[in-house]
């Protein structure tokens, strides 16, 4: 006991002598810079770390936080100056699901949100292929080899890439907003000749491996499944847990699109994930149909369980009770693409016109279905189907189509999501792409704030700021953002909090909020006075692998 009391003593002596230290390099670095880039005057900072709020002042140079603290009584000059006084002052938020391409799409509607950083390469997709197709193995291989040999990466929207030229051109074209990439299952599978077989050879698991292992070495923090969609669903487990445990291995972190988000089994598809052996994510957490409370307390048991046993599990969610969904969820397995759907349409209708019925009453029946683009938009398949005197499956097959219009499904319960999102190591996402039909592209963080920030049971600003940025980060193996401190890049979000409103709607999608007045991304001012810069300051940011 002695000891122990003796090296508790040691380590708080050597602990306070290296924040003097860091304390009396925080001053040489403001004296020693004549003129900061920025100066963020009088905010009271919410920093990111959970602990209570306090008011101070942000000096910055070039893309890094040089100071945080009392200037009262200093000589201060700066390039810029942005007083904060009645602003509250954030680190920039991560968002941890996102969707689109930066090389060839503005992220302005996740920068006006305050998002600084998207996680990329969702749903099994690596980043880089978004809107281009998976190259095959030789193709894959040969940009590889070409990338090896010098050649400068240069990018061709017609040429299938590898992750490192795709890498290579983000870092070179920039963004809005910071990018971190994921390997994508999904593509490992196309990539490799895998496509929808159920099992793959030895020689095309040793393909998707390949294929893995190059995008982790470039960077990638981790890979994603989209065990729903194909040709993710015809993954066996024995195959995830192959790929899985190699991001695991790495450190890396293995995101989750489930195989099943329905009441009825989502914790079989909760088992599934946490079969892997690396630290396990679920992506925008939610329950199908799920109506009360105890539904949402089990799911949360049921992770909280996996972390008492040693598993590291963390997920995300988003503020909204619709997700951005398509008809094919309704489809069965024997009519997922359109040459099947048109076959079964014509051969066997009666049989689908029963299961269309059976699975969209399974999700909360035809008035949870609301189109949100062409000319339906805003109406229900409920009010289509009476408007027309004829039942809903009949309205899908015959007025909607294949594809139909976009649409919102109206699937869970505040009584559930709320729960969710004020959960233990759960952070947010938009599950939002630059072109989304869905508010949550525009809006997410700022409903957040708007909705759920206040006095019990609501979370605090502390908290709530904690998850979208700290947590965030230390999700993601991200160290150097996420929280306002001395040596952290100068990501930052000056808010108006008595005007915050997330102004985005589900037909008018893209509406950015109110209350975001400035962001600095990488210490440049990249949102100025609500308004966003032409100018793309957001860097790639690579996985740092001990």
């Amino acid at each position: 006991m002695q000891t122990n009391l003796l090296a508790r003593r040691a380590l708080f002596i050597i602990s306070m002598a290296g924040l003097l230290a860091l304390n009396e390099a925080g001053h040489a670095a403001e004296s020693a810079s004549k003129t900061y880039d920025v100066w963020i005057r009088n905010g009271t900072i919410v920093d990111g770390t959970g602990q209570a709020r306090f008011t101070a002042d942000i000096l910055v140079s070039g893309d890094t936080i040089v100071y945080v603290g009392a200037t009262a009584g200093r000589t201060i000059e700066a390039r810029r100056t942005i007083d904060a006084a009645g602003n509250v002052v954030t680190p920039g938020y991560i968002d941890l699901h996102a969707h689109g391409e930066p090389t060839q799409q503005s992220f302005n509607n996740f920068l006006a949100q305050g998002v600084t950083t998207v996680v990329l390469g969702q749903d099994g997709g690596s980043a880089g292929y978004e809107g281009f197709p998976e190259p095959t193995l030789a193709q894959w291989r040969a940009d590889r080899a070409d990338r090896s040999s010098g050649n400068d990466g240069s990018f061709d929207a017609e040429k299938p890439i590898a992750m490192t030229t795709w890498m290579r051109r983000a870092e070179a074209h920039g963004s809005e907003v910071n990018m971190a990439a994921l390997s994508g299952h999904g593509s490992l599978r196309l990539i490799a000749g895998v496509g929808n077989e159920p099992v793959p050879t030895p020689e095309q698991m040793a393909a998707m491996q390949e294929v893995l292992q190059a995008d982790l070495a470039a960077g990638a923090f981790g890979m994603s499944f989209g065990l729903e969609y194909m040709p993710g669903r015809f993954a066996s487990l024995a195959e995830e847990k192959a790929l899985g445990d190699t991001v695991g291995r790495q450190g890396g972190i293995v995101m989750s699109h489930m195989r099943s988000e329905d009441f009825d089994k989502i914790s079989t598809a909760i088992d599934e994930l946490l079969q892997i052996d690396a630290h396990v994510h679920v992506s925008h957490l939610k329950i199908v149909a799920g109506q009360r409370a105890e539904e949402g307390r089990a799911v949360l048991d049921q992770l909280a369980r996996a972390r008492v046993g040693g598993r590291r599990v963390t997920g995300d969610v988003y503020p909204y009770l619709a997700s951005a969904s398509s008809l094919h969820f309704l489809y069965p397995d024997w009519a997922r693409t359109e040459e099947q759907y048109n076959e079964a349409v014509k051969n066997r209708r009666a049989e689908l016109e029963a299961h269309l019925r059976k699975r969209v009453e399974e999700r909360n029946g035809a008035q949870a279905i609301m189109f949100t683009s062409g000319p339906l938009a805003g109406q229900r398949l409920s009010e289509v189907a009476r408007r027309l005197g004829k039942p809903y499956e009949k309205v899908i097959i015959d007025d909607i189509g294949f594809y139909g219009p976009q649409q919102a499904h109206f699937l869970m319960a505040e009584t559930v999501q709320s729960l969710f999102i004020g959960a233990d190591q759960v952070g947010f996402c938009t599950d939002g792409s630059p072109t989304s039909g869905h508010p949550r592209g525009a809006g997410t963080f700022i409903k957040v704030l708007e909705d759920y920030v206040g006095a019990p049971p609501k979370m605090s600003m502390e908290r709530a700021v904690y998850k979208m940025s700290g947590l965030a980060a230390d999700i993601m193996g991200i160290d150097d953002r996420g929280v306002i401190a001395q040596g952290r890049r100068a990501d930052i979000v000056v808010l108006s909090p008595g005007q915050l409103h997330s102004r985005a709607t589900y037909i008018d999608t893209k509406l950015a909020p109110s209350g975001v007045d400035f962001i600095l991304v990488n210490g440049q001012v990249a949102l100025d006075n609500g308004k966003p810069v032409p100018a793309r300051y957001g860097k790639l940011l690579k996985r740092h692998r001990d």
